[in-house]
């Protein structure tokens, strides 16, 4: 599955970000074919966030659709991979604590169903179900799983944690099939977006600044 926009000129796409207050952004990639265009969002998220830091944390699935290599040029420095090693301190703990937050784009069913089930045996799903930051999960569906109660049951349970923040997906194409009913995240600048606008809004309630 790809984005609902990735076939699409990028000239035609909303490519505007007025103001991310994000710092510190854990970036997870799972094996959906929109990670293919990571490369180009990471690309326009550093010239249009450039005050926030990005680390990127790949899983062993990722890789179907995109080298290590075409994210180290753009980001200038090595991508995580999913897998402990023998760190002083364990990568979980590192990426919890470091990050004020850590987004799941795009998020596979495999990879949404563990988060949701609170399995943990890789150091991005520990952090995410450690961390206190904003964990922000941007789903990428087969097609037809919209249908299944089970998945609607898993998105509504990821919805429960007062950090945690899951992005609908939206009908698009599939890749790897003719089946055109398949589940999408919206285009990366999108959630960013949304994830400001968010941001803006919790910073509100708290100050009790009111916007007009």
């Amino acid at each position: 599955m790809t984005t609902a926009e990735s076939k699409a000129d990028a000239s035609k796409l909303d490519l505007t970000l007025e103001g991310f207050g994000y710092r510190k952004v854990v970036l997870v990639l799972t094996g959906s074919a929109a990670t293919q265009m990571m490369p180009f969002w990471l690309e326009w998220a550093l010239e249009a966030a450039p005050e926030t830091q990005f680390r990127i944390v790949m899983r062993d699935s990722a890789s179907r659709f995109i080298t290590r290599h075409s994210l180290e040029t753009r980001l200038r420095a090595r991508i995580q991979s999913d897998h402990w090693d023998d760190e002083i301190i364990a990568a979980h703990i590192d990426l919890a604590e470091w990050a004020d937050l850590i987004l799941i784009y795009p998020a596979t069913l495999d990879y949404t169903s563990r988060l949701a089930h609170g399995i943990s045996d890789s150091p991005s799903l520990l952090a995410a179900l450690s961390t206190h930051a904003r964990v922000c999960i941007a789903p990428s569906l087969p097609p037809r799983a919209m249908e299944n109660q089970l998945v609607r049951d898993i998105l509504e349970k990821l919805r429960k944690p007062k950090n945690f923040l899951v992005i609908n997906p939206v009908p698009g194409p599939s890749e790897s099939s003719a089946i055109s009913d398949a589940w999408v995240p919206p285009a990366f600048p999108a959630v960013l977006r949304r994830l400001e606008s968010e941001r803006r809004l919790l910073v509100d309630l708290v100050t009790g600044v009111e916007r007009q």
